[in-house]
């Protein structure tokens, strides 16, 4: 894994934009249907865990960074978003008081799902291991979920996502599995339409950076926040920009064979002059 000290500068002007205006808040109080199922995908480690009503489930799921400094909750409705990405103040409670957080409401591909992510931090996180519920506000929903077994659910996260990082050799470099590392420049692949129009209309601004999960054909099958601006729009979009154009030679161990690695790219700051 190398580190590197440069920094890309995504830099848009201004536009005239309208805001999205938000819909109406909605208090709903959910109940498990189901246990947490550990989700090992080959570049994620999530619980998921069904709420509501059988015939149309809420997917709520815990997502932890690669780098242990923060947590995601993100949830999955059965109901059509009209498309866009748009960013709210919410707050997370686990009985002790809100936690201040910012929330992105997006859509799927196909436009029949409508998906919330809240993000927190690993010690903001800690307070659920002894809650019986969680409450998630924002303007778009106010919904509390019954908690249980939280403590064993975050350690088994800790413990998948252990496992993903050796899978991605992740210190291949200092523990000898890569001797040639993953090449790549990123620094090409930004450009001014890039930066989120929601951001813009707020006059958001930050710096990023992001782990890429690289496989043996220099693909990047992965992307996670490393360091977070705190604007989920913008940390977001670095990651879909990073999939859809970066590329890579891939790593190789010391006989000359491709092998997975993980890349830490340049701080990309998001700036608008």
């Amino acid at each position: 894994m190398r580190l590197s000290r440069q920094c890309l500068v995504v830099s848009l002007g201004a536009l005239s934009l309208v805001p999205s205006v938000a819909g109406a808040a909605r208090t709903e109080s959910f109940q498990p249907l189901a246990a947490w199922k550990l989700d090992y995908s080959p570049t994620q480690c999530a619980e998921l865990r069904d709420y509501g009503e059988p015939a149309k489930p809420v997917i709520f799921s815990i997502i932890p960074a690669p780098n242990g400094k923060s947590y995601e909750f993100v949830l999955v409705y059965k109901t059509p978003h009209p498309g866009g990405i748009e960013e709210v103040h919410g707050s997370v409670d686990f009985g002790s008081g809100p936690i201040s957080a910012l929330v992105l409401r997006y859509g799927s591909k196909d436009g029949k799902l409508t998906l919330y992510r809240y993000r927190i931090s690993a010690d903001e996180m800690q307070q659920a291991r002894s809650a019986k519920a969680v409450a998630l506000q924002s303007a778009y929903m106010d919904a509390s979920f019954e908690l249980d077994q939280t403590s064993a659910v975050l350690d088994s996260l800790q413990r998948c996502t252990a496992d993903l990082m050796r899978y991605w050799n992740y210190d291949g470099e200092e523990q000898g599995s890569i001797a040639v590392p993953s090449k790549g420049d990123v620094r090409s692949i930004f450009s001014a339409f890039d930066y989120p129009r929601d951001a813009l209309v707020k006059g958001e601004q930050g710096t990023t950076q992001y782990l890429l999960l690289v496989d043996e054909r220099g693909r990047v099958a992965g992307c996670h926040v490393l360091i977070a601006t705190g604007i989920p729009n913008l940390d977001s979009r670095g990651c879909i920009v990073l999939l859809a154009r970066a590329k890579f030679s891939p790593a190789r161990d010391r006989a000359g064979k491709a092998v997975r690695s993980a890349v830490v790219t340049p701080e990309v700051v998001w700036r608008i002059p």
